[in-house]
């Protein structure tokens, strides 16, 4: 690693960086640079903080070993601290000059050179991930993709992401606190939080910053941003939440904000918010959802109707999404979190920058309809389609029963992943007098809400996609299970397919069985194993007798009992 320039340089690779002096003389290098990890660097200037929310003042030139350029604008971090911080996604050789904004140039002739005077510059030997890492974010890549035919999302590299998340949208704020926890014997309450949900493999955490903290100079949000106001002691202790998240590879897809609340802020202000967590979060493993609700209905006089207002904050948020996802150098995938899907008028459906379909089924127990996910999942142009917040467990006294079933019944009908919520932690109640949100149901201190069975079910729904190759599989269509005909109701069936070869089937509980139906094929005879798999354990039993084709059709085998169960059928 070298670097040349008149300023206080500081680089630190791979690792969280303190704010403080450069290294001194004969100090230990550096961790060497790796792909998919953050490189930071530190400059220090008098530039004015205040103008670098609404322009760039000192920006990032990178330049990879294949001659792909980036340009990564730097942010305020304090005192004269000017912080960069940068990811690189391939191995090799990269060079960086950091210059003030408007002074960008690689000119080499004499006037030009004195325009674009670098106030640092160097280059980083980036070592390759190595296959060996636990982490999937550094093994795999941080920046979530579309993969090629439009159904899921990939870690950088292309290597399929299933996406499992919880809901915290109060997270980061002293309501979750990193250094303290109401509860005996828990030293970090959001450490106890993220290291549950990475054993049970979460992949990704919904956040939306609500609530704030208090610092030395009183307490701070991200709103201040609006104002003009940057409070690094903020920002810099929402990084530890994002850092540690992501050192257990979770996904913190993060927006700021919810519904009627942003209405007020202006684009402009907007914009200021976005142009700063960018620099400060872009180079991060993170994802964006903008915000929370952003086309909910107002409500007058106990009534909810679209009105202007409405309208004008969905175009502010469109517009946004755009200045978003212009900004991002990495060109994640991005969406914006809904209102609830029968109220969400899919505004942002066919905007450029919203890459994949985000839906709020709603807190009805019984969730949308199989048909609802499936006609979403075949319009004439897919986008991947998630459903991002349906059913919380304990909402309404909602059990694990009714998250599982609505869990797999999204997946089984086109979704590509699921993201899990509890009462208690989507707000986190701090103990039983806590009645803030009890409009949603009894309050659930968040130590009972973390402990809720409905999240171990989610790893078991994992672990049952994942026995196969789950991006493979497609919703097998109504007409293509042919059941008998019967007096009463039939048990609920969602099956997914990768052609003949391998089946997926969840079936519902019921209160009486019904005769299992069978399936069309696309081509013909053969015979599949059958794997049946307890949704409440994860305990896979595979069956002695295998199924096989009749007339071109195959019998589902009935199974165990009323109770839920998924099936996993491969041809042998």
């Amino acid at each position: 690693m070298t670097f040349r320039g008149g300023l206080t340089l500081l680089v630190v690779c791979g690792v969280a960086p303190l704010v403080g002096p450069a290294p001194a003389a004969g100090a230990g290098l550096p961790e060497p640079a790796r792909q998919y990890r953050v490189t930071e660097l530190a400059v220090e200037t008098d530039a004015d903080p205040a103008a670098s929310l609404d322009r760039d003042v000192i920006v990032s030139q990178w330049t990879g070993p294949d001659g792909s350029a980036l340009r990564v604008p730097a942010f305020w971090d304090g005192g004269r601290t000017w912080r960069v911080r940068f990811t690189p996604t391939r191995s090799g050789r990269w060079t960086y000059r950091i210059v003030l904004a408007g002074a960008e140039t690689n000119a080499t002739d004499g006037a030009k050179a004195d325009a674009g005077r670098p106030l640092a510059e160097g280059e980083l030997q980036v070592q390759p991930a190595g296959a060996a890492e636990a982490n999937p974010l550094h093994r795999h890549g941080p920046f979530l993709k579309v993969a090629p035919g439009k159904r899921h999302l990939t870690y950088t590299d292309g290597t399929p992401f299933f996406w499992l998340g919880d809901t915290w949208w109060f997270c980061p704020s002293d309501l979750v606190p990193i250094d303290s926890s109401n509860r005996p014997g828990v030293p970090s309450m959001v450490k106890a939080l993220v290291d549950k949900r990475a054993a049970q493999r979460f992949t990704v955490l919904h956040m939306a910053f609500l609530g704030g903290f208090k610092t030395p100079a009183g307490r701070a949000v991200y709103q201040d941003l609006f104002r003009g106001a940057i409070r690094p002691a903020y920002w810099q202790q929402a990084d530890r939440y994002i850092r540690y998240a992501s050192a257990k590879g979770l996904v913190p897809v993060i927006g700021f904000g919810f519904h009627q609340s942003l209405s007020a802020p202006t684009l402009g202000q907007l914009k200021r918010l976005w142009r700063y967590a960018l620099a400060r979060y872009g180079a991060m493993g993170v994802g964006f959802l903008v915000c929370g609700e952003y086309n909910q209905a107002s409500e007058k006089d106990g009534k909810r109707a679209f009105r202007e207002q409405d309208r004008q904050r969905v175009e502010k948020i469109l517009a946004l999404g755009r200045f978003i996802k212009a900004r991002d150098p990495w060109k994640r995938a991005m969406t914006v979190h809904p209102w609830w899907c029968r109220g969400d008028r899919r505004q942002a459906w066919d905007e450029p920058w919203y890459d994949f379909i985000m839906l709020q089924g709603g807190h009805g127990p019984r969730g949308p309809d199989a048909g609802f996910y499936r006609d979403i999942y075949g319009r004439a142009s897919p986008k991947p389609l998630l459903e991002g917040e349906c059913t919380y467990e304990g909402i309404h006294g909602m059990t694990a029963d009714v998250v599982r079933r609505n869990a797999y019944k999204a997946i089984q009908a086109g979704c590509f992943g699921y993201t899990y919520g509890a009462h208690g932690l989507w707000y986190p109640t701090q103990n039983e007098t806590d009645t803030k949100f009890d409009n949603w149901g009894t309050p659930v201190p968040w130590w009972r809400a973390l402990a809720a069975p409905g999240a171990d079910h989610m790893t078991h729904l994992r672990g049952a996609y994942e026995r196969v190759a789950w991006w493979r599989l497609v919703p097998v269509a109504p007409g293509r299970i042919v059941r008998p005909k019967i007096d009463g109701p039939r048990r609920d069936v969602w099956v997914k397919a990768d052609g003949d070869g391998t089946f997926v089937v969840y079936w519902a509980a019921c209160e009486k069985p019904s005769p299992p139906p069978s399936l069309t094929l696309e081509v013909g005879g053969g015979a599949w194993a059958v794997t049946v798999i307890d949704p409440r354990t994860g305990e896979a039993t595979k069956r002695p007798d295998a199924v096989t084709a009749e007339n071109a059709r195959v019998r589902l085998p009935a199974p165990p009992d009323t109770r839920d169960w998924v099936m996993v059928l491969r041809r042998m």
